[in-house]
Order: structure tokens, then C-alpha cells, then sequence
């Protein structure tokens, strides 16, 4: 258990230790300090409250109006003071957690996207469930609740330091024996406090772990809502509407059965928390009062040291109060450090044992000797040697699942379970059009020329490129935004992924069954377009058709070759 902890707030630190040495973080820093002087202001005048007390109710007892009359101005004066220091304060820490969670989410969606971590993910088997609440819910949640813990627990002890003294030195302690006992009340509340910390831990343990199948459940839930909005056309066609029910309802009955879970334990913890409070309300009084009647202590005694209790039970009693917060804040940390580790892996997965190189444009895109294989580690494509001139076309064919698509994922720096050698042409433009393009949410020109900026091409090109596609339904469409990927068809979002390279008009071009969706005369005019509008493109293309074979001058079957390393190999 305790190598545990260790390990997780070593592990903790690695999340929070980089924004604090950062510029943000020293801005942050010193709002924070602002923050913290606030407190302790607005602790000092706490503690002038509790005198106040003390002498208002002795002037109403010894019935002193005029003392009655200055203790209500003074009141006034120093509720004036008290006011302002709390809003600022908080909104000192609201400043300071606004920067923390800005640079967090910099920073992880920085890791994210960088080096494509994003698709690397999926081959990480533990800790990567929804990285999209990772960032946009988890971030949130721990840096504002991990500020206001920690200024909650420093107000907490700056509150039980400065009300012990005063419940110490107390008046209304009680006498065994004709002998007074020192902080009587002050240990009182101590051993009161540890019990009911104690006591509400054991009941309340499981809260963490509830609270984090809830946030895991939640989040499935919803990711489930939006697969439906993703795919609404192809769940429509199969009439899959049943089938997504259950599904809703599956995610569904994981969440309330959680919730449940979580409301039992808050119930149980609801109920000593009441009795708790109840009980803690009575007992200075229980203990004072005898000593009021014997003449010994006055009414503002009484009042002040209830209060003195009050505070300094409220200090030893913080576990309690935030045990809630507590339990989610640790979820959400446990979440976030896996999150971490997924991340740690994904980018040990960049270093596969491919060599990738640059060479002189005029040698073209040559790769040596490529093995990629699965993450189980069974061999995909073996021994793989092709060289690429400028201008040249090359089809390459093959049953499903032999690794073509593999094959320009590791071309491309996607598929990690690779080793060999790529040569890739120096300052030149490689781009990959998978059979089902990506359309942004976003006016039409911005998707025409994604991932590069709109303003590279000019509005008459575009016109142009959409006629020559077969989109002139699109051409006074520009400037709409739109979820093009639900309003086109399949085989208009092909043709637009077309008229997105006649626009960037890369050197390299690699189209993995990227007319799937078209007819075959379709096929044939865009790619007659293709040769005719960029004819120093080098383009290789994956396909099943044997209708694309007369656009290529070379044809690679993947199958065959697979089969001939496989004979050459036990032949050796």
C-alpha cells in the first residue's frame, strides 16, 4: 500500500510539475500568492469575528447599551472587510486555473497530435479509452479542483491554527475535582474530528473507484450518441435502429448502475455526515454551560468559544467535507496518469526499426528491403524492395487483408510494426488519399484545400477544379460551412477528395481506393484528369478493379510476391 502512494504521487508530480515551471506557471504562481495573503487577511478577521462575539453577547448579558450599540458599528466595519477579501480570492484562484487548464490543454493536444500519436493510440491496449474527455473534461476537472483542494486544506489549518489558541486558553473548559483542564475543548474537538474522519473513510473508500467507472461509462455513453450522428446515413440503410437502442441502452444501464452505486455510498456517508454535524452543534454547549450557570463564564464566553469550536472542528473535519471531491479528484487523476502512459507508449512506438532517409528528388521515393507485421507480431509483407520514379504509376493489387493499405501506412509514418529503409524525395510534396477522405467541418474552400490553407488557391480555381470533378453543383457553395461528410454522397466526397489534389498538386500521390465509390466512367475521367493536369505526378494506387490497370504502366500484386519471398525463404 504505501509502495502505492509513493508511486502515485511520484506519478502525480509528472502531471503537475511542468506547468509550474513554466512562464504560465509562474504568472499562475503569483496569483495564487496574492491568493494565499487574502486568506490569511481574511483569517485575522475571522478571528476578530469570534472576539466580536465574545464582547457583543457580555454587553447584551451585563446589559451595557452604548458597549451593545459600538459592537453593532464595529460589526458592520468589519463585515465591509470581510466581503471583498473572499471574492477576490477566488477570483485570484479562477485566474490561475483558467491558465492552468489553457496550457494543459495546449499541451495535450500538442502530444496528441504530434507525431500522429493520435492514430497511434489505437495499437495502446490499456488506458486510452476516450481521449477526447481525457482532454476536454478531465483537464477541466483537475485543474480547478486540484487549486481549490489545496487552498482549501491551507485554509483549514490556517483556520484550526489560529481558533486552537482561542479554544485552548478557553474559559468554558471544565473542572474534575476543583481542577480546570487545559484545552479540554480543544481535544475534545480533536478526537471528535479523527473518529468521524475515520469513520467516514471506511464508509466512503469505494468512492474513488465508483467515481471513475462513472466518468468511463459516461464518456462511452456519449461517444456512442455521436457514432450514431457520424453514421446516421449508413445505420439508416441497414435500418439498424434496434440495434443502436440496445447499444444506448447497454452504455445506458453501465451508467445508472454506477450512479446507483455512488448514491448508495452518498446516502450512508449523508447520514453520519447529519448526525455528525448535529451532534458537533451541541457539545461546547453541553460542556459550557454548567459553568455559565455556576457564575463562572459569561454569555459572549459561551459564544465565542462555540464558535472557537466550530471553526477548529471544521478544520479537523476538511477530510470530511471534501471527502466527495476527494474521491472525484483522484479518479480524475488516476485517469489523467494513464492517460500519460498511453501516451509514453504510443510515442515509444515511433521508434520502429525502419530507417527513413531523404534523398535528391531525381531518385525518386525508394524503399529497401520493408517486413512490416501485426502488433502480435505475424508477418504482413516481407522483404518489400520498389523504387518510385518522378512521373511514374504504379498499381498495386491484391486480396483483402494481404497489407496493401499497410504497405502506405508505412510509407507514410503511420504503421510503427515495420523495419527496412524509405527514401523519401527531399522538398517534396507526398500525399495519401485513403478511400474515405476526411471533410472538415468548415466552409467548402477550407475543405478543398485541407490540410493546407484556404487562401493558397484562388476562388477561380477552385470553380474550375469542382467543373472538371463533376461537383458544379458545388461551385456557389464556397463559402458555406457545412458537415460536408453528411451532405455529400460517398462518391462526391470522392470526387472532392480529387479536386483537393488538382488543387495542392503534390509530386507524390498515393490513392488507396480512393474511386471506390464511382462508376467506371467516373473512374476513368477523373484519372484522366489526373494524368493529363499533373503529368510529372508520381501516383500509385491501390485497387480491385482490373478497369484502372490501362492507367498504370507497372502492376505489383502484393499476393504473389508475399508467396515468392515465402518460396525463396524455404528454398534457403
Amino acid at each position: 500500500m504505501a509502495a502505492e502512494k509513493k508511486i502515485f504521487y511520484y506519478e502525480l508530480w509528472g502531471v503537475v510539475r511542468p506547468f509550474w515551471r513554466s512562464k504560465e506557471g509562474w504568472a499562475a504562481g503569483a496569483m495564487l500568492l496574492c491568493a494565499l495573503a487574502l486568506i490569511v487577511f481574511r483569517l485575522y478577521v475571522s478571528v476578530l469575528f469570534n472576539e466580536w462575539q465574545k464582547l457583543f453577547f457580555n454587553a447584551i448579558q451585563l446589559m451595557n447599551a452604548a458597549e451593545c450599540t459600538h459592537q453593532l458599528f464595529r460589526f458592520v466595519g468589519l463585515s465591509l472587510l470581510f466581503l471583498p477579501l473572499t471574492g477576490y480570492q477566488r477570483y485570484l484562484r479562477g485566474l490561475a486555473q483558467i491558465r492552468w487548464r489553457s496550457w494543459l490543454s495546449e499541451r495535450y493536444t500538442g502530444k496528441l497530435l504530434d507525431e500522429r500519436n493520435y492514430y497511434r493510440l489505437q495499437h495502446v491496449a490499456d488506458g486510452t479509452d476516450n481521449p477526447d474527455q481525457r482532454i476536454a473534461e478531465d483537464l477541466q476537472i483537475f485543474s480547478v479542483e486540484t487549486i481549490n483542494i489545496v487552498f482549501g486544506f491551507i485554509e483549514a489549518m490556517g483556520s484550526l491554527f489560529a481558533f486552537s489558541a482561542i479554544l485552548w486558553n478557553s474559559p468554558g473548559s471544565p473542572e474534575v475535582g476543583g481542577m480546570k483542564i487545559p484545552g479540554f475543548l480543544f481535544w475534545l474537538t480533536f478526537f471528535y474530528s479523527l473518529t468521524g474522519s475515520w469513520f467516514n473513510h471506511l464508509m466512503g473508500k469505494d468512492l474513488s473507484a465508483f467515481n471513475c467507472e462513472q466518468q468511463k461509462f459516461e464518456a462511452d455513453y456519449r461517444f456512442s450518441l455521436v457514432r450514431l450522428r457520424e453514421n446516421a446515413e449508413a445505420i439508416a440503410a441497414y435500418g439498424g435502429e434496434e440495434r443502436e437502442k440496445a447499444v444506448f441502452a447497454s452504455h445506458f444501464t453501465s451508467v445508472i448502475r454506477m450512479w446507483r452505486n455512488i448514491l448508495r455510498r452518498n446516502r450512508t456517508l449523508d447520514w453520519f455526515f447529519s448526525g455528525y454535524n448535529q451532534l458537533s452543534f451541541i457539545l461546547p454547549y453541553l460542556v459550557m454551560t454548567p459553568r455559565f450557570f455556576s457564575g463562572a463564564i459569561l454569555l459572549g464566553d459561551i459564544q465565542q468559544s462555540a464558535s472557537a469550536f466550530s471553526q477548529t472542528r471544521m478544520a479537523f473535519s476538511w477530510f470530511i467535507y471534501n471527502y466527495g471531491a476527494l474521491a472525484k479528484w483522484k479518479a480524475t487523476v488516476d485517469r489523467l496518469i494513464g492517460f500519460e502512459k498511453a501516451m509514453a507508449k504510443s510515442e515509444a512506438l515511433q521508434q520502429t526499426k525502419l530507417i527513413r532517409e531523404t534523398g535528391p528528388a531525381m531518385e525518386g521515393l525508394r524503399i529497401i528491403g520493408l517486413d512490416t507485421w501485426l502488433p502480435d507480431g505475424r508477418p504482413l509483407l516481407r522483404q518489400i524492395t520498389l523504387d518510385i520514379p518522378s512521373g511514374s504509376r504504379i498499381l498495386i493489387t491484391g486480396p483483402s487483408g494481404c497489407g496493401k493499405t499497410t504497405f502506405f501506412h508505412t510509407i507514410n509514418g503511420l504503421w510503427p510494426f515495420c523495419g527496412g529503409k524509405i527514401i523519401l524525395p527531399t522538398k517534396e510534396r507526398v500525399l495519401f488519399i485513403p478511400q474515405k477522405p476526411y471533410l472538415p467541418i468548415d466552409t467548402l474552400r477550407q475543405v478543398l484545400t485541407y490540410p493546407d490553407r484556404a487562401d493558397c488557391c484562388d476562388t477561380a480555381m477552385m470553380i474550375h477544379v469542382l467543373v472538371d470533378c463533376g461537383l458544379s453543383q458545388l461551385c456557389d457553395q464556397l463559402d458555406e460551412e457545412r458537415h460536408w461528410a453528411q451532405q455529400l454522397s460517398p462518391g462526391e466526397q470522392q470526387r472532392l477528395a480529387f479536386a483537393r489534389v488538382l488543387l495542392i498538386r503534390p509530386q507524390w500521390l498515393f490513392l488507396d481506393e480512393a474511386t471506390s465509390a464511382l462508376d467506371e466512367a467516373s473512374e476513368e475521367r477523373l484519372y484522366r484528369l489526373l494524368i493529363g493536369k499533373l503529368p510529372e505526378t508520381a501516383i500509385v494506387s491501390i485497387a480491385h478493379r482490373t478497369s484502372l490497370r490501362r492507367f498504370h504502366e507497372r502492376r505489383l500484386d502484393f499476393d504473389q510476391m508475399n508467396r515468392d519471398v515465402s518460396v525463396r525463404c524455404a528454398e534457403r
